[in-house]
């Protein structure tokens, strides 16, 4: 019937490993490669974790500090305070009635005419002296 070794699954006589041989070996490599991301993925998720931690507890502290920064603020613009040191260090008077007026009452700014023979652009320039002209060609 045949090679005994061939019956019992040993190879074809000499080739080394069989059909079998290679799937049980790319088994083993391939479940030693899962195995090592399993572990890699481990561990990068427990430092993803211990930073997610460590950014809730800044958080925190920063919630914590804008809370007592809005206590502050609400104490220092407490309306009653601001008049007592307006009071104090400005000297601030009420303005009397009669210094209140209406608009048409403002003098108006006469604008300045632009020098003659000027584009009124170039009057921003200063003017030139003879010698920097150029001459005129006719």
């Amino acid at each position: 019937l045949g090679d005994p070794h061939r019956r019992a699954g040993l190879g074809d006589g000499g080739s080394g490993m069989t059909r079998n041989g290679l799937f049980v070996l790319g088994g083993i490599a391939g479940a030693s490669v899962l195995s090592f991301g399993v572990y890699a993925m481990k561990y990068e998720v427990e430092r993803l974790d211990r930073h997610a931690a460590a950014l809730q507890r800044d958080i925190t502290r920063q919630e914590q500090t804008l809370h007592v920064l809005e206590a502050e603020w609400s104490y220092l613009n407490q309306p009653e305070r601001l008049q007592e040191l307006s009071d104090r260090h400005l000297g601030l008077a009420p303005v009397p009635v009669r210094r209140i007026g209406a608009l048409d009452e403002l003098p108006f700014r006469v604008a300045a005419q632009p020098a003659k023979g000027r584009d009124p652009l170039l009057r921003l320039l200063p003017p030139a002296s003879p010698a920097q002209a150029a001459p005129v060609v006719k």
